[in-house]
């Protein structure tokens, strides 16, 4: 990459910093004697080229930038006593940690019923036949029941002594 002179440069990091602070490429062309928007955003991707920056890392440059820059505000006036601010100054340290990926991924960890192992069951069909067995064998508990106290299947007596007298099961 060819070297350019230090007015050229200087107007480079003239153009970063207006756009830092969110002006419009309008208004940097205004602001740094450019003729018009277009030249204003031609400097501003010649910057950012020269300094190899490019897409999502362009936005996270200039995040970086107003982040550092509200720090300095902020932590200049915790300095002098104004600690209403701390809160703000974290909020600042937290977002740059985000913006940069700087604090450890969060550890999530899944566990069954009792924080036993977790059962995951990809065939729909296995676990349809198991719960239906296990139906079945709640029913077949009932009916034992059911058929210990004179009852059938069909709800009626089956022929057995109830209070004394000969239930004939109808």
């Amino acid at each position: 990459m060819r070297s350019v002179d230090p007015a050229t440069a200087a107007r480079h990091r003239q153009v970063i910093q207006l756009r830092t602070a969110g002006l419009t490429f309008d208004q940097i062309a205004e602001r740094a004697g450019y003729a018009g928007r277009s030249g204003a955003k031609h400097a501003y991707d010649a910057a950012l080229e020269r300094w190899a920056i490019e897409g999502v890392e362009q936005q996270r440059v200039i995040q970086s930038e107003r982040l550092d820059d509200l720090w300095r505000r902020v932590f200049g006036d915790i300095v002098q006593g104004d600690l209403n601010l701390v809160d703000t100054a974290l909020r600042i340290e937290k977002r740059r940690a985000e913006l940069w990926g700087l604090d450890a991924p969060k550890q999530h960890e899944l566990a069954g019923p009792g924080g036993g192992p977790l059962m995951v069951d990809s065939d729909v069909s296995t676990t349809l036949v198991a719960r239906l067995e296990a139906l079945r064998e709640r029913q077949g508990d009932l009916r034992a029941v059911e058929q210990g106290n004179g009852q059938g299947e069909n709800g009626q007596g089956n022929g057995q002594v109830l209070n004394g007298e000969i239930s004939g099961g109808e």
